[in-house]
Formats: C-alpha cells, structure tokens, sequence
C-alpha cells in the first residue's frame, strides 16, 4: 500500500502534464483531488464532449447564493488532467479538501468570534480570535444557526504572500510564479520531479514562519482523514494531487486521533454545487483570484505546443499586430525568436520563457518601445477564452431559462466585448433588447446600452461582455421565479412595494417598460397613480415628469398599452402647471438653477407629450413666470426665451421684455441673470436679430466698471455654454460692431449677398440651368 503525493501549482503546463504522465504509469487505484466533496457529483462531466475549457466549480448556500466560492480549472490545470484522467479510465476519483458546508460555516463563526473578542477586549490579537473559533467549534455549534461570510465574487483563501517568492529571491528571480516556471513547468527533464517539490517545500515550511491560520490546519487535516480512509477501504496505490504547499503537511502523518480531536463538531450549513463557464482572463491575479497565474494564455500555449522554441509563439504576435494593419514580416519573426533564445542562454536558462519573449518582441517589433506588450497581454498572455458546459449539466431554473435564450436569439455568451445595433421593428432584435432589459432589472449588467444618434426610438446599440459572476447573480435572482421574465416582474412589483416617492416609481415604469413586463407595468402604474394624487411637491413632480415622457415613446415599437400612463402624465402637468410660479419665488441663485434645469426637462417633455391642452397649461404657467417681478431673475428669462422659441410671444414683445430686463431701471446683477436665463442653452438668437443685439450691447457698454468685473463671471457662465462657432461669430461681431451687419431678412439667416452671388452660375450650371439664355 502507497500513497503517491504529486504536488502540483494549481494551473501549470508543466505539473499538468507531470501529473498525467505519472499517472498514465502508476495506474493508480483512486485518486484524490484537492476540490470541495461537494462537487464529486458533477465529475463525470468532465468527459462530456460539450465541456469546453476554461470552466469554474461553483459552490454556494442554496439561500444565500451571493455566498459562494469558485474553483476554476483549464486545460493545463493538473487536477482538471488527475479528474479526465480517472473519469475517463473508470477509476475512483474524490474531492479530498475540507467540505465547504464546514468551511463556510466556519467563516461565520470566525466572524462571530472575533466579535465577541474585540467586544471584551479591543487590544485582543487575531491568534486569540482564532483560539476562539477552534474552541466555539468543539462546543458544537448548530449547523443551522450558521451561514457563510463568503461575499461574491468569493475566491480561495491564500497566503498573504506568495511563499515561492521566497525560493526566488534566493535565486535572484523577480518573482515566484516565474520561479515555478523555470525550475519545474518549462524544464524537460521531469524525472522525480515531485520528489524534488517535496524536498523544496519541505525545506520552505520549516524554514518559514507560517500564518497561524486554523482553517488551514483543518483543511490538512482533514485531507489526512481522507488518505487515511483510502487506505483503510483497501486502495494499494493512492494518488494524491494537491498544491505543492501542502505536501510536508500530509506526507508527515500525526496520529489520527489528533485529526479526529481537531475536526470534531464542525459546524454545517448547506451546499450546491454545478459547472459554470469561465474565462482566461478571471484566471489571472489581477482579476482577484488568489490561486491565479499571471499568464494564463501563454500558459495555455504551451500546454498545446510543448515543444515550440517560440517560433509558434512569435508568429500568433506577428499574426495579432498584422490584424491590427501594423507592419511585421516573417523577418522580425525569426529575429525575435533567435534573441529571446539568446537571452535565454545568457541567463543559464534551458529555454526561453515569457520574459525573453516580451523583451525580444519589444526590441524587435516595437523598436525599443514597450508599448505593444500591453496589446500582446490583452490579446495573447492573458486571452479573453470564454468556457462552456453542457447542458444537461444541473442548474437552477433561471440561469436554464437564460442559456435557451441566448441559444434562441443567437447571443452567445462570449468574453470578448461584441457590439449589437438592434432595429426594434425586427422581432428578434425586439426580443434580444427585452431580454437585455430584463437582465438589467435583475442587477445583471450584461450589456451596456450606447446612445444612437438620430430621431425615432426604433434603434438601440450594445455592447456586450460576459463575466463569469454574472451566474452568481442569475442564481441568486432565482427566488423571484423560474424564468426571465417572471423573476424581473417579481423582482420590480417587490422593489415597489416600499416606495413613496413619485420619481423612483417613474423610474421602475421605466427600466419595466422596455423589459416588456406587463404585470409589473400595471402594478407600478397604479401605485404611480396613488402617489401623484396625494403629491405636492413641485420639484419631485418636475422631476418624474421626464421619465414619463421618455417611457411613453416605447409605446408603438413595444406594443405596450400607455394609456393610463398619459392619463398620469397629463395630470402631473396640470399640478406642475399650478404650483411652478409659487414655487419660483424668493428663491436665491442656487435653487434657481436647479428650478432652471427642471423646467428645462419639463419643457422638452411637454413638448414631446404633444398633450394639446396641457401644454396650453405649461405655457400659461410660463407666461406668469415672465410677468412676475417676484420670480427669480434666471427663471423670468429663460420663461421669455421659451414663449418665444415656442412662438408664444411674438418678436415685438420679446424685445419690450428685453429692454424692460436691461433697462437702467434694472440691478445690474438680476439684470444679468435675466440675460443668462434668456440665453440659456443657445446665443445664435443674438446672431439673427439686431435689436436684441443693439439692446444687449448697449447695456454691456453703460455698465460702470466697478459693475462689469462684478458681473463678468456670470456674463462668461452664460456665453460658455454656447457652441464654438456662437462665441466665434458673436466675437466677430462684437468686435466689427453692429454697423457692419449684412441686412437682415425677418424669419431668415443674415446672408453676405455679394458672396452668396458668386455661388450662383456654379449652382445652375449644376442644375442643368443655361443661364445665357436669359442673360443672367
């Protein structure tokens, strides 16, 4: 009887393929995997032809799915090989790491320890908090009172740093995982390699102060229990892969009663487990998974070309920068390849790794400049590979519901960004914008909606990106209901249930509206109803106002019944229509600007609405505005400019209130917040007629100078805002003077005739017009 102790780095080639080899030769009778028992019900998966790599075991609480952990595994994983392996030939294979019902409850309890220790003495150290979980747990604790403290995205627990680092330093190596790669994934010599981990690591721990973590002595502990239950069921060749950190720890075997003493009465709570695709780049350190790699798409790399001097290599490079129309031949190829290969030798290297490559590329193709690596790691050292698992693969509900809609709609949940313009008026568009809708109600931000230009609301464009929490999400979603559709109906009418405030009604109406969500739109609307009944506050009525508008152009492409929606809105314009004057009295500058900016929205909403007598109201209620002389000077103007821009006040009295607002009459100050509010959003008015002009100059010029300096930030506020080509052509004109004006035709644009007419025989002529026939 033996037990064999492959000590492997999670994701490595080389351990990958040393592992496979030696088992190919020890033919062993089972092996155990480090990995949670609770996912030894999906192994047989592993062999399924639909299983493509990279993919992820995904434990959670059943209750609780936003508590959860991942274990991912690619190709060149050494235990996604040890699982194929026995799968495939039939022989035994188990999870052998502490059950995560035990670890996650223990990461409540330390929590709930830890509280207790700092609630009886703050200056207690964490060793003592730990003492106090070991012991918290031999009292026996109920499984049921506890819960797992492992927020998503959860990852594997690490040592702070990473202990190889410490072998690399020692050989003048910049940093552990390329430490691992020379000495043991790249080498060709594999002869009693694990035995040499062994004796490395075996060294490493006693030479090392460890971290006093107790959940890591339970782990081995238990994963002793576990080799020692093999061997009392009668296996004679044991093999064993974990992470070469615990090899010392399981080939050093204290007595079993010590095991059993420390794993008594562990806590419990419950645990699912399925398969979930993942992707290269959630592999890497800086994506937060501790047990990562740095380079997971060159490793993947040599995974499937072992034997590439880097010729392989340097040509996928050449090949990425060409797609991206950057010059690179076959010449820079072989010149890359023959340095990195130099580099190599000079550095006592057997063969080249991704640092000589990286510097070879950079000398070579990028002439000196770094900058094409980060394209290169994007691309190529990290590799955006997205997994998949099969279908017959148990899921939850809502995350089955969601795979048949991608399928459906031809959606593929891809790692790359994919871009999606979608015309409404066709049906699978149609369909693939509500389901993005609803994914979005559900918190799932799978695509991220762009603006389109143009007019119509017949058009959207995405840009979609997977990531591998979003089935996390999906699963914890699941408790509002089987499908898409049916959990965010749920999920809105729920989310309602506690609001009070119009405009986060009006706002759930409108993410429900182009989800397509029925019962949910008829819930929503109805409370919208209640509310704006009983509402009196004008600023929150303005401000829900928008949202109603903009929901209510989805009506004919989403064939959705607004009617009752435009009942609301007509009635919320009426008390805005009211209460507005009242409310822009004896305001002071800062509230007149936000006062400003919600007639604004509710301006362009009327005006969309088309609501013909409701917007008689709003214009009336502007007019009242204007001919306050308690109104705020800011509100007053940009009223006057609204009746005019909606041909409510003719040109005549347009310029009466201008002069009136400029007059000497006037304080200088509300005088130019008048203009400001007069002039907001557009100066080209200033451009078309003189008299408004004349007024305007006149009054700038008969402002004391003392005045003008106080007044010039507000003057500059106000003509900031205007286009580049306004302030360009109000600056020429300010500075030619009103006497230089071309003439001016009422209704039309200033024209330079003596320019315009040089345009004219070039225009006929284009026309197909003879002009000498009439002479002219």
């Amino acid at each position: 009887m033996a037990v064999h102790l492959l000590g492997i780095r999670h994701h490595g080639p080389g351990s990958a393929r040393n592992v496979r080899e030696y088992l190919k030769e020890l033919k062993p009778d089972i092996i155990l995997v480090e990995g949670p028992p609770e996912g030894e019900a999906l192994l047989q998966s592993v062999i399924h032809k639909d299983m493509k790599l990279p993919v992820a075991l995904l434990a959670y609480i059943p209750d609780q799915p936003q508590k959860a952990v991942f274990y991912p595994f690619a190709e060149f994983s050494a235990e996604w090989q040890a699982v194929f392996y026995g799968t495939y030939n039939n022989i035994p294979v188990k999870f052998f790491d502490l059950p995560l019902a035990h670890s996650f409850a223990i990461e409540l309890a330390k929590k709930e320890a830890a509280e207790l220790v700092v609630a009886g003495n703050e200056n207690e150290d964490e060793t003592a908090a730990d003492d106090t979980i070991i012991d918290a747990m031999q009292d026996g604790a109920e499984g049921e009172q506890v819960e797992a403290a492992v927020e998503t995205p959860a990852e594997l627990p690490i040592i702070i740093r990473d202990p190889f680092q410490y072998l690399a330093d020692i050989a003048g190596i910049s940093d552990g995982e390329l430490w691992w790669e020379i000495n043991f994934e790249s080498r060709k010599d594999n002869a009693q390699i694990f035995e040499a981990v062994q004796e490395a690591v075996t060294a490493l721990r006693e030479g090392v102060e460890e971290k006093n973590d107790p959940r890591e002595k339970l782990r081995e502990a238990w994963m002793r229990k576990m080799i020692r239950q093999a061997e009392k069921d009668g296996y004679e060749r044991i093999a064993v892969i974990c992470g070469a950190w615990h090899v010392p720890a399981l080939a050093d075997m204290p007595k079993a009663k010590e095991d059993n003493e420390l794993l008594k009465n562990l806590p419990k709570v419950k645990i699912e487990a399925t398969w979930i695709p993942w992707t290269f780049n959630r592999l890497t350190y800086r994506s937060g998974y501790g047990a990562g790699v740095l380079s997971p798409g060159w490793y993947n790399h040599l995974w499937q070309y072992p034997d590439d001097d880097g010729t392989r290599w340097m040509s996928k490079v050449a090949h990425m920068l060409r797609t991206k129309n950057m010059d690179t031949s076959v010449a820079h190829v072989i010149e890359s390849v023959r340095l990195a290969n130099a580099l190599a030798a000079l550095r006592n290297s057997t063969r080249a790794s991704l640092d000589e490559f990286n510097e070879a590329t950079t000398t070579v193709m990028g002439f000196g400049d770094d900058i094409l690596l980060k394209l290169i790691r994007e691309e190529l050292i990290v590799s955006d590979q997205l997994g998949a698992v099969p279908e017959d693969v148990p899921k939850v509900p809502l995350l089955t519901d969601l795979e048949r809609q991608q399928k459906k709609l031809r959606m593929p949940a891809d790692a790359g960004i994919k871009e999606y313009n979608l015309d409404l008026r066709q049906p699978n568009d149609l369909a693939r914008s509500v389901l993005l809708h609803r994914l979005r109600t559900l918190g799932v931000e799978w695509g991220e909606e762009r603006s389109v230009s143009g007019k119509g609301t017949f058009k959207e464009q995405w840009l979609l990106q997977w990531q591998p929490e979003y089935s996390i999400k999906i699963i914890e979603q699941g408790v509002w209901g089987n499908t898409i559709e049916e959990a965010a109906s749920a999920f809105l009418i729920n989310k309602a249930s506690g609001q009070t405030g119009i405009k986060e009604v009006a706002d759930l109406i409108a993410r429900a509206i182009p989800a397509e969500l029925p019962k949910a739109i008829e819930a929503l609307i109805t409370l919208l109803d209640q509310l704006a009944a009983t509402g009196s506050d004008v600023l929150e009525l303005m401000a829900t106002l928008p949202g109603i508008a903009n929901v209510s152009r989805y009506g004919s492409v989403r064939k959705t019944d607004l009617d009752m929606l435009s009942g609301i809105a007509k009635a919320i314009i009426a008390r805005i229509s009211i209460g507005l004057p009242i409310a822009t009295i004896g305001v002071d500058e800062e509230a007149a600007h936000i006062i400003l900016n919600h007639i604004m929205s509710v301006n362009n909403a009327v005006n969309l609405l088309q609501f013909q007598e409701q917007t008689e109201e709003w214009l009336h209620s502007l007019r009242q505005i204007q001919q306050s002389t308690q109104a705020h000077a800011l509100i007053a103007g940009y009223a006057c400019r609204s009746l005019f821009d909606q041909k409510a006040l003719q040109h005549e009295e347009v310029a009466t209130h201008f002069s009136y607002a400029l007059s000497s009459a006037s304080e200088p100050m509300l005088a130019a917040f008048w203009v400001e509010g007069f002039l907001k959003g557009s100066g080209t008015i200033l451009l078309l007629d003189a008299n408004l002009w004349s007024i305007l100059d006149n009054w700038v010029k008969g402002l004391e100078e003392e005045i003008f300096v106080q007044l010039l930030p507000l003057l500059r506020r106000s003509f900031s805002a205007f286009t580049n080509a306004e302030r360009r052509k109000i600056g020429e004109k300010a500075k030619s003077g009103t006497s230089a004006m071309t003439k001016v035709i009422p209704g039309e644009a200033n024209f330079n005739y003596e320019r315009a007419i040089k345009g004219v025989p070039v225009v006929m002529q284009l026309l197909g017009i003879n002009t000498s026939e009439n002479g002219k």
